[in-house]
C-alpha cells in the first residue's frame, strides 16, 4: 500500500487517543492540555517555516496535524465536560437531587432487565433535560440523561417531549449520558410532530406489519435486518446469533447503508437522472433511513461508514482509501469524542479497516484455488472477521467456530432483504397491499439467515473456548496474524524460470513446463518442500495457538493453586458468595440473577458439592441463579430465610430440583461443615414488629427478613447480611451480643451498598474488610455514596464485583488477601 493511503493514520490515532482521555479526566484537565497542546503547536509552526532545501519535509511539520487534532478533540471534549458539571444542572446531579424535569428523548424506549425486586418490567431511554425545578426554583439546561422508568415509559419514542419526576445521579467519567434519572411517577407525553413523527410511524408500522407472518423465526428477525430493530427476536434466536457470528446483521451496519445508496443511486440512472441528481437522490433516501431506524451514534457511524464505500464506487476508484477511513473517523471523533470507548464504533472501524487493508490481498490469495465469485464471497467476512476478532473477545471469550460458513451462507441474501424490506416499510405505510410480495420475500430471506443461526448454533463444537481478557485478545491477535499471513502469501507475485511473473502458490506448475527440465525439476522439488514446510509451520503455529487459549479456558476451573477462604461471584447485580469447606467442597450462599454467571464461577472455584445452598431472602437477584448450583455438581442441603410464612414457591421447586428438603433460617440455628462453622443471627424466630416500614403478615419485609450468619472459618469471622437494612440491622446487633465481643474480620456489605444498608454495620463493628456484590454499572446507582464514605470512616478497606469482577480471599504469611478470580488462580 502506497505511503499516502496511511499518511492518516497517526491523526485517527492521535484523535481516538485524545478523545478517550477527554472524555474521562476533568474537562479543566482537558481543557490545560488543549491549552498546552496549542502552546506547542505554534512553536512546531515557528520551526516548520524555517527555509529548508525543496521537498524535505520538516519533522515539526510532519506532527503539525496530529497535535492540531488533539487540541481540537480536547478542547471540544474539554468543554462539554465542563458544561455538564456547571450551572444549576451540574449542582443538581453533584447533589443527587430530586427534580421534575422536561426532557426530549433522544431514542426510543428500550427493556432493560425486569427490576431485581418487584419484578416489574423496566424502560431505559436517553434524553435531552431542557429544563426543571428544584426546592421551588425553575432552571433551563441543557444535559444528556439516561431515564430509568417503569412500563409506562415504554411508548416513548425518538423526538417526544414529557415532563416526569425522580431522582438525579451522576453516570461514571466516559459515559455518554451525564446523569441518571429514576423516574418516580408516570410521564406526562407529548408526541413529537413532522419528521420524527413519520419515521415513529414507519418503524412501528412494519414492526407490526411483520406478524402477518406468524409467530416465525422469519417475522422476528425481520425487524432486525432491515431496521436494527432487536425487540421482538427471541432470546434463543438471539442467542444462536450471537453464537454463529451473525449478530451484525440484526443492527443496521455500513453494509445497509451501502446497499441502499448503491440501489438508490443505479436506479436513478437507470431512468436517466444525472450523476450529480442521482447522487442527491442517494443521500436524500439515506437521510430517512438514518431516521428512521434512529440517528444514534451507531446508525451514524454505520451510515458515514458505508458511505466510504460507496462513494468510492460512484467515484470510479474501485477500492475504498485507507486515508478516506481514518479522515471519517477522526471527524466523528472530533464531533463526538464519546465514541472512542463504543464498542460499536470501534468494531466499525476495525471492520472497515480490514475490508480495506486485507479484503483485496485475501481475495488473491483464496483465488489461487477457488473460483473468484466464491473468493470475493469468502474474502469480505474473513478479512472483517480477523480485523473484529481480538475486539469480540474482549465481549465474548468465546469463538464462534462456524461463523465464516455462517456468513458466506447469509450473505447473499443480506442485500435482497435490505431493498425488499425498505420497499415493503414505505409501502406498508403510504399504499399497505402493495407490500405484501416484498414484505414475504425479505422474509423468505430473514428465515434463511434465522434458520441459518439454529443449524449451526446446534452443531457439535459451535462455540470454542477462549482465554479471556487482553491475554485472551492478544492471542486471538496473535491467530488472525499467522492465519491473514499464509492466506496473503499466495496472493504474493513471484517470478517463474521462464523470467515471467506468476502468482505465489504456482511456483511449481511454471517449473515443471519449463523447457530446462533437469535444473528445473530439482527447483520444483526445493520449491514444493519449502511450500510444504512453510504450511505445515504454520498450521502448526495457529493449532498450537488455539489450542492453548482453549486450554488455558478449560483448566481455570482446576488451577486452584491456593487454599481460597471465601469467594465472591461476579453474578451481575445480586449476590453470591461461597465459604470453602474442602478441596472441591462449599458453603454457597445466595445464588444471583443469573445461572450461567454462577455456575462459571463455581466451575473456577473448583467446586463439585454444594454441602450447603443458602438463600437469604427471596428476592430474584439472590435465587434465581440456583438451579446452576447443582449443574455437574451435588448440592446435599437447602436453608433460606423469607417473609412469607409458608414454604415459598421458587424454595419449593428448588427443593424438588436438587432433591432435598429446605430448612427455614432463624436466629439461633446453627451447623458445620468440614471446620466451618456458621450460626443464624436474623431473622428471630418471629417476626419483630419494632423494625420500621413492616408491611407482611409475619412483621418483617422480604428485605428485612434476609438470614444474617456469623461464618467462622480458617480462624476468621465472615459477616453475611443478605439485604438487611438499617433499622432491622439495628435490632440485629441489640440481640447479638457476640459481635460486639468478637472481631468481625469480614463483613458482606448489605443490599449491594444502597443508602438503605445504612452505616450502622460498619460504624459499630469497623471490620478490616468489606465486600460488596454489585453489577457493574447498574441502574439502582449501588453502591451509594453514603455507604462508600461509612466504610471509609470505618477504616475498611472495599472489594467489589463490579471493579474486581469475582474474586477471592486467601492468607499469606499470615495477610488476608484479595486476588481476582482469573487466568492464573
Amino acid at each position: 500500500m502506497p505511503p499516502t493511503e496511511l499518511r492518516l493514520v497517526p491523526v485517527a490515532v492521535c484523535a481516538w487517543a485524545s478523545a478517550a482521555a477527554a472524555v474521562r479526566l476533568p474537562g479543566t484537565a482537558s481543557l490545560l492540555a488543549a491549552a498546552a497542546g496549542g502552546v506547542l503547536l505554534l512553536l512546531l509552526l515557528l520551526v516548520s517555516w524555517r527555509k529548508r532545501p525543496p521537498r524535505v519535509r520538516s519533522p515539526a511539520a510532519a506532527a503539525l496535524v496530529p497535535l492540531a487534532v488533539l487540541v481540537l478533540v480536547a478542547s471540544s471534549a474539554g468543554a462539554a465536560v465542563v458544561s455538564r458539571a456547571s450551572g444549576p444542572a451540574g449542582n443538581a446531579v453533584a447533589s443527587g437531587a430530586s427534580i421534575t424535569g422536561e426532557f426530549v428523548a433522544g431514542t426510543d424506549a428500550r427493556p432493560a432487565s425486569a427490576d431485581r425486586f418487584s419484578g416489574e418490567p423496566r424502560y431505559l431511554l436517553e434524553a435531552q433535560l431542557r429544563s426543571f425545578t428544584h426546592a421551588g426554583e425553575h432552571h433551563s439546561a441543557r444535559l444528556p440523561v439516561l431515564v430509568i422508568g417503569g412500563e409506562a415509559y415504554a411508548d416513548i419514542h425518538l423526538g417526544d417531549t414529557f415532563t416526569t419526576a425522580g431522582t438525579l445521579s451522576a453516570s461514571k467519567p466516559g459515559e455518554r449520558t451525564a446523569a441518571v434519572l429514576r423516574a418516580a411517577r408516570t410521564p406526562d407525553v407529548q408526541p413529537a410532530e413532522g419528521l420524527p413523527a413519520l419515521a415513529t410511524d414507519l418503524r412501528t408500522g412494519f414492526a407490526g406489519r411483520a406478524q402477518v407472518l406468524g409467530a416465525s423465526d422469519a417475522a422476528n428477525l425481520l425487524p432486525g435486518m432491515v431496521l436494527g430493530d432487536r425487540s421482538t427476536a427471541p432470546p434463543d434466536l438471539t442467542k444462536a446469533m450471537q453464537d454463529t457470528g451473525l449478530t451484525h446483521l440484526t443492527a443496521v451496519s455500513g453494509a445497509n447503508c451501502s446497499y441502499l445508496l448503491a440501489f438508490v443511486f443505479l436506479t436513478s440512472r437507470l431512468i436517466r437522472l444525472p450523476r450529480g441528481a442521482a447522487a442527491a437522490a442517494a443521500l436524500l433516501v439515506l437521510a430517512g433511513f438514518v431516521l428512521v431506524v434512529r440517528p444514534d451514534a451507531s446508525v451514524l457511524r454505520a451510515a458515514v461508514m458505508g458511505s466510504i464505500g460507496t462513494a468510492a464506487v460512484l467515484t470510479g476508484r474501485g477500492k475504498v482509501p485507507a486515508a478516506l477511513l481514518c479522515l471519517c473517523a477522526t471527524v466523528l471523533l472530533a464531533v463526538d469524542p464519546w465514541l472512542s470507548g463504543s464498542y460499536a464504533f470501534i468494531l466499525s472501524v476495525c471492520a472497515t479497516a480490514g475490508l480495506i487493508f486485507l479484503g483485496p490481498r485475501l481475495t488473491a490469495g483464496l483465488g489461487r484455488f477457488l473460483p473468484q465469485p466464491l473468493a470475493v464471497l469468502t474474502a469480505v467476512p474473513l478479512a472483517a472477521q480477523v480485523a473484529c476478532a481480538p475486539v469480540l473477545i474482549l465481549l465474548q471469550p468465546n469463538l464462534p467456530a462456524y461463523s465464516l460458513p455462517a456468513n458466506i451462507a447469509a450473505a447473499p441474501v443480506v442485500p435482497f432483504v435490505t431493498i425488499a424490506g425498505m420497499a415493503a416499510v414505505l409501502l406498508g405505510y403510504f399504499v399497505p397491499p402493495l407490500d405484501l410480495p416484498f414484505l414475504f420475500g425479505a422474509a423468505a430471506g430473514s428465515g434463511w439467515v434465522a434458520g441459518i443461526a439454529r443449524f449451526l448454533a446446534q452443531a457439535p463444537g459451535a462455540l470454542l473456548p477462549w482465554l479471556p481478557g487482553p491475554a485472551g485478545a492478544a492471542a486471538m491477535a496473535g491467530a488472525a496474524a499467522l492465519l491473514t499471513l499464509g492466506v496473503m502469501r499466495l496472493g504474493r507475485v513471484r517470478h517463474g524460470p521462464d523470467g515471467k511473473t506468476v502468482p505465489g502458490g504456482q511456483e511449481g506448475r511454471s517449473i515443471v513446463v519449463s523447457a530446462r527440465a533437469g535444473r528445473g525439476t530439482r527447483r520444483f522439488g526445493a520449491v514444493r518442500g519449502s511450500r510444504t514446510a512453510f504450511w505445515a509451520a504454520l498450521a502448526g503455529l495457529v493449532l498450537a495457538v488455539v489450542l492453548t487459549a482453549s486450554a488455558v479456558r478449560l483448566i481455570q476451573p482446576h488451577a486452584t493453586n491456593r487454599e481460597w477462604i471465601a469467594a465472591a461471584c461476579d453474578v451481575g447485580q445480586g449476590d453470591a458468595l461461597a465459604v470453602r469447606t474442602g478441596p472441591e467442597a462449599a458453603i454457597v450462599i445466595d445464588a444471583g440473577p443469573d445461572p450461567p454467571a454462577l455456575d462459571a464461577c463455581l466451575d473456577r472455584l473448583g467446586i463439585r458439592t454444594v454441602e450447603l445452598l443458602v438463600i437469604t431472602h427471596v428476592h430474584a437477584d439472590h435465587y434465581a441463579g440456583a438451579p446452576a448450583a447443582g449443574d455437574g455438581r451435588t448440592v446435599e442441603s437447602l436453608a433460606f430465610s423469607s417473609s412469607e410464612p409458608g414454604l415459598p414457591a421458587e424454595i419449593s421447586e428448588l427443593a424438588d430440583g436438587f432433591g432435598v428438603h429446605p430448612q427455614r433460617l432463624v436466629k439461633g440455628g446453627h451447623g458445620e461443615h468440614g471446620g466451618v462453622r456458621w450460626n443464624v443471627l436474623w431473622p428471630p424466630a418471629e417476626g419483630f414488629p419494632g423494625v420500621s416500614g413492616n408491611d407482611t403478615p409475619g412483621g418483617l419485609t422480604e428485605n428485612d427478613a434476609s438470614a444474617v450468619l456469623l461464618v467462622r472459618a480458617a480462624g476468621m469471622n465472615l459477616l453475611f447480611t443478605g439485604d438487611l437494612e438499617e433499622d432491622a440491622a439495628r435490632q440485629m446487633l441489640r440481640s447479638s451480643p457476640e459481635l460486639r465481643t468478637g472481631t468481625v474480620h469480614v463483613l458482606k456489605v448489605a443490599h449491594h451498598g444502597a443508602r438503605n444498608s445504612g452505616g450502622l454495620l460498619p460504624a459499630e463493628l469497623r471490620p478490616p474488610l468489606a465486600l460488596i456484590s454489585v453489577g457493574k454499572e447498574n441502574t439502582y446507582g449501588h453502591p451509594a455514596p453514603e455507604t462508600i464514605k461509612s466504610l471509609g470512616l470505618a477504616g475498611s478497606r472495599i472489594a467489589r464485583t463490579d471493579q474486581l469482577g469475582s474474586f477471592f480471599l486467601h492468607l499469606e504469611d499470615g495477610r488476608l488477601l484479595v486476588s481476582g478470580l482469573g487466568a492464573g488462580f
